[in-house]
């Protein structure tokens, strides 16, 4: 099983000061990829397409300007992802 980021920290305080500021730098730039697992960030996603579609089908939506398509798009995956953590945590 994977560990978690928090799980690596704990168990680096005992590597050099180099050898621990070398790991956080690895750790920050992959921050968040490992923590859930990808089965549960899928499901997350897929139940907040479920409830986007049942608000079109039932005649709720909400504008996006063209130019802000991908910025709404990245948001609605971070809070999919953000509750995919908080529902495992």
């Amino acid at each position: 099983m994977a560990q978690t980021s928090a799980e690596i920290l704990k168990t680096a305080r005992a590597l050099p000061r180099d050898e621990r500021a070398q790991l956080v730098r690895e750790l920050l730039a992959t921050l968040g990829e490992h923590d859930v697992p990808e089965s549960v960030r899928l499901d997350a996603l897929r139940s907040a397409v479920d409830r986007g579609v049942a608000d079109l089908d039932a005649g709720r939506g909400i504008d996006v300007p063209p130019g802000d398509l991908r910025k709404y798009l990245r948001e609605r995956g971070r809070l999919a992802t953000d509750r995919a953590g908080t529902t495992t945590a």
